[in-house]
């Protein structure tokens, strides 16, 4: 059986929000799985069409991966940059290494109906017109910031973060992901995604060739699907160890993902009170300032005589 960190309750208890380290016993093979319900909901929301928050859904599941794996106190920052020919301008997902997710897209809706007529559930290539995968590593205003870049090819996002590893990281990486709708007992149609990534860790003279490891474990997970990623009621432990069992297959730890958005009221007042008056006069109407957040739809109001 795959082992449990002392915070779970059983294999069968099933569990959301979640991400979750593992490692393959005496195996060169290390991985994260992610389960999302209520929070990527949440993060979500209702301000999307299908195709635009099933990308981003993708693209915050990944950040929610890759963040869990830095070893210190910081953001992990997704961005695609779309080219002319998709419906998708810009993708961003930024997530941090304690497990807050917040999202944002931006598109063109007379584009995607386009391309809708074409496919009802268009890939991540097609969307975002072939643009540009970024992933930002942000360790702090004292720290310089880490970023790579890859082209975007490939139905999924997956595709392209699996090609920014290769190219960037130099790390061979598997991943997969499934985000979509699922009907509540209510009647309430709500977003959740499953994830799961491998990589193989470096070769070192005590391991010997590890080739065939690498080339067993991809096989194995090759066999995931979307129906077993997105099943509410399959725990993370089960899925490794429906996948792994035979390899031997050890959780070395587990963490929360909340959907968290960092704007709040007291940064905005700060950051307008930097502006001068004539500024603040020009920004304001009634004598009110407003102000919206993109990534969680938040509305501020700022009375100038705050200011």
């Amino acid at each position: 059986m795959a082992a449990m960190t002392t915070h779970e309750t059983s294999i069968d208890t099933p569990i959301d929000d979640l991400v979750t380290v593992f490692q393959l016993d005496g195996q060169p093979v290390r991985g994260r799985a992610v389960r999302m319900g209520a929070a990527l909901d949440k993060a979500i929301g209702d301000r999307y069409p299908a195709p635009v928050a099933r990308l981003l859904g993708e693209a915050m599941m990944i950040g929610a991966l890759v963040a869990r794996s830095l070893k210190f106190e910081g953001r992990l920052i997704i961005q695609c940059f779309g080219k002319n020919e998709g419906a998708v301008s810009l993708l961003i997902a930024d997530s941090t290494t304690d497990g807050a997710i917040r999202g944002y897209a931006r598109w063109d809706e007379a584009k995607l109906k386009d391309i809708m007529l074409d496919s009802k559930n268009p890939g991540a290539d097609v969307l975002l017109g072939h643009g540009t995968f970024s992933m930002t590593i942000d360790q702090g205003p004292d720290m310089d910031q880490y970023q790579g870049l890859a082209a975007i090819n490939g139905v999924r996002l997956s595709d392209c973060a699996e090609h920014y590893f290769a190219q960037s990281e130099q790390i061979p990486t598997k991943l997969r992901l499934a985000c979509g709708q699922i009907q509540e007992a209510g009647g309430e149609m709500t977003w959740r995604g499953g994830g799961m990534m491998i990589q193989k860790i470096a070769d070192d003279k005590s391991r010997g060739d590890t080739e065939d490891a690498w080339d067993t474990a991809r096989s194995l997970f090759g066999t995931l699907t979307d129906e077993e990623l997105l099943d509410p009621d399959l725990t993370q432990n089960a899925l490794l160890y429906r996948l792994f069992h035979e390899e031997g297959v050890r959780v070395v730890d587990t963490g929360a993902v909340e959907a968290k958005c960092m704007c709040s009221r007291e940064r905005l007042l700060s950051t307008l009170k930097s502006f001068d008056k004539a500024a603040l006069e020009d920004m304001a109407e009634d004598g009110k300032i407003s102000a919206n957040c993109e990534f969680c739809a938040s509305d501020y109001v700022f009375e100038l005589g705050e200011l």
